[in-house]
């Protein structure tokens, strides 16, 4: 409490930036280890270059007591890829030292006001089957935005089971899988779509978030619990794939739940995030843009990850540690001390982002 008072008064009393974020000074030096030695950073940061390129990036971001010019955050990220190039080329048991004292010494670190530390969660992007054209095999519409107010009323039964967007060429794809997938498309924000011809051919495209209807998101596992359809044990995607496989009379029951609906576009990269930024696996995060407005910050982290499970279907988890990337948000991602770190593609982000909810440390990184 004492020192969200500091931070008010702090913003009060100081000039005002253009952006102040509810940050204090990390007081210390930290041990940087990435564990994936930097793989996919150059991506990442040049996919952020691109995006400061294409606006002005005037004014400026307050961290703890110290204002920057938003050109500092394109600095901060040109800086921190030549310290790792540095690191990625040395040779001998003092790299990753060296590594350390500079950046130690080169940047300013920050953490978010919070009294528990960070929470993290994961996301992920899954893959699914569709068609152009509906069939017995492609059965499942996705849609795109309607042009009109259509878009904001009808919910996500409405959509699904009565017919509310039929016949009004808003069709994207038509997919082989079901509801419940589009449903996890629609938890992921997105996903890969490979799209089969009428001659068998496949083309992989991307599904980005193009915009909702009116509704809030309900997880539908937690009617599903208290109706006594899962148990405490038995809340995981899997377990909820079996209930539908077992009870398709209850489909519409439950996902009347879930009266919240995405509407996607059609990419070639993805997927996209805040201000079209292509993601990238296991570099790109997203926090609360309504705290945070600035996309490119530099993010450590050390939490938690599922490894592996257990023979009792237990989830183990081991400690990690990353640099992310600031390039996305969520509407379920709420406070200053909230993150979605993004994994990517396949069976393991899909194990990690069902699997993490855990505490943790963030730390933003500045160029002094």
């Amino acid at each position: 409490m004492h020192m969200i008072f500091l931070f008010l008064c702090m913003a009060f009393v100081t000039q005002a930036a253009d952006e102040v974020t509810p940050t204090i000074a990390f007081d210390g030096s930290l041990e940087f280890i990435d564990d994936l030695e930097f793989e996919n950073m150059d991506l990442a940061i040049q996919r952020q270059l691109e995006n400061f390129a294409k606006k002005p990036m005037s004014g400026s971001i307050r961290f703890g007591s110290k204002l920057y010019a938003k050109t500092d955050l394109r600095e901060s990220l040109l800086l921190l890829k030549k310290l790792y190039k540095k690191y990625l080329s040395c040779n001998g048991p003092e790299c990753r030292n060296i590594l350390n004292r500079e950046v130690n010494s080169l940047f300013d670190l920050y953490i978010p006001i919070s009294t528990n530390g960070t929470q993290f969660t994961s996301y992920y992007s899954p893959d699914v089957h569709a068609s152009r054209t509906p069939s017995e095999k492609y059965r499942y519409p996705i849609y795109k935005r309607a042009p009109s107010e259509l878009h904001l009323n009808p919910t996500r039964a409405d959509i699904d089971y009565r017919g509310a967007l039929t016949g009004k060429s808003l069709e994207l794809f038509w997919l082989s899988e079901s509801y419940f997938d589009i449903y996890l498309l629609q938890v992921q924000g997105g996903g890969r779509i490979k799209i089969e011809d009428a001659d068998g051919n496949i083309e992989t495209k991307y599904l980005s978030f193009e915009s909702k209807n009116d509704f809030s998101f309900k997880m539908i596992y937690k009617y599903m619990l208290e109706r006594g359809y899962l148990t405490s044990a038995t809340t995981s995607v899997h377990h909820q794939r079996e209930f539908f496989y077992r009870h398709p009379e209850k489909h519409e029951e439950v996902f009347e739940q879930c009266p919240s609906y995405v509407y996607f576009k059609e990419t070639n990269v993805g997927p996209l995030g805040t201000e079209n930024i292509s993601l990238t696996e296991g570099r790109s995060l997203a926090i609360d843009n309504r705290i945070y407005k600035s996309t490119g910050l530099i993010n450590f982290v050390r939490t938690k990850r599922t490894v592996r499970f257990d023979a009792q279907g237990n989830a183990v988890k081991g400690p990690f540690s990353r640099f992310f990337i600031a390039q996305d948000t969520g509407g379920a991602i709420r406070g200053n001390a909230r993150c979605d770190l993004y994994f990517g593609y396949g069976a393991e982000a899909e194990m990690v982002a069902y699997n993490m909810n855990d505490i943790g440390e963030q730390y933003f990184l500045m160029k002094k």
